[in-house]
C-alpha cells in the first residue's frame, strides 16, 4: 500500500496553524503596563521587526509593474487602496540579495506620501514590555552592517529581533532613486 504523497497546501496549512496555537500559548505580555507592539519578519532569514504605530498597513504583494531603467531596490508601482504606491525591496535596501516580495508593509514616505517595503517572510505579531525593547548599543551597531535601521532591539517569537526604523528605511529608498537620476 503506497502512502499518499502530502500536498504543499496541506503543510503550509498545518504550520499556519501552529504559528496560530503559538501565539495563544505564550504567556500574555500585562495589559497594566507599557506595551510595544510589533509585526515580526524574516529576511534572508534574520529576524527583524517593525513598530506597528510607524506601519499604515500590510498588505499581501500583488501585481507590481515594474519602471524601466529603475534601480534594483526599486521593485516598481502597485495599485493598493486606490493609489499608486512605489514598491521597493526591504531585502535589497538592507543588504541582502533579492527576495521575491510576498508581502508589502506601508509606511510614510520622505514627503508624507505612501511607500511600500516589500518582503518575503511574515512571522506574525509580537508584543513586548515597553522596558524589553533595548536600544541597540554602539558596539552591536559598529558589528552589523544593517545598523543603520535597526536602532532598538526586541525579544519576539524566541529570538531577538532588530526593529527596523522605517524613516531610516524610507530614506535610504529615496536615496537610491535619486541616485539613479544622476
Amino acid at each position: 500500500m503506497t502512502v499518499p504523497e502530502r500536498s504543499p497546501a496541506v503543510g503550509a496549512a498545518e504550520e499556519m496553524r501552529r504559528r496560530f496555537d503559538a501565539v495563544f500559548a505564550a504567556p500574555p505580555v500585562g495589559r497594566g503596563a507599557d506595551v510595544a507592539s510589533f509585526l515580526a519578519l524574516r529576511i534572508g532569514g534574520d529576524g527583524f521587526a517593525f513598530r506597528i504605530q510607524h506601519m499604515s498597513g500590510l498588505v499581501a504583494a500583488r501585481k507590481i509593474v515594474p519602471l524601466p531603467g529603475s534601480a534594483s531596490a526599486m521593485l516598481g508601482l502597485a495599485g493598493i487602496r486606490g493609489l499608486v504606491v512605489p514598491v521597493f525591496s526591504l531585502s535589497v535596501l538592507m543588504g541582502y540579495g533579492s527576495e521575491p516580495p510576498r508581502w508589502l508593509a506601508l509606511c510614510a514616505g520622505e514627503a508624507g506620501d505612501t511607500i511600500a517595503l516589500g518582503f518575503s517572510d511574515f512571522d506574525g505579531y509580537v508584543e513586548a514590555l515597553a522596558s524589553d525593547v533595548r536600544a541597540v548599543d554602539v558596539v552591536e551597531a559598529l558589528a552589523s552592517r544593517r545598523a543603520s535601521f535597526v536602532r532598538e532591539l526586541v525579544r519576539g517569537r524566541g529570538e531577538l529581533r532588530g526593529v527596523v526604523d522605517l524613516s531610516s528605511v524610507a530614506k535610504a529608498a529615496y536615496a537610491t532613486v535619486s541616485r539613479q537620476d544622476r
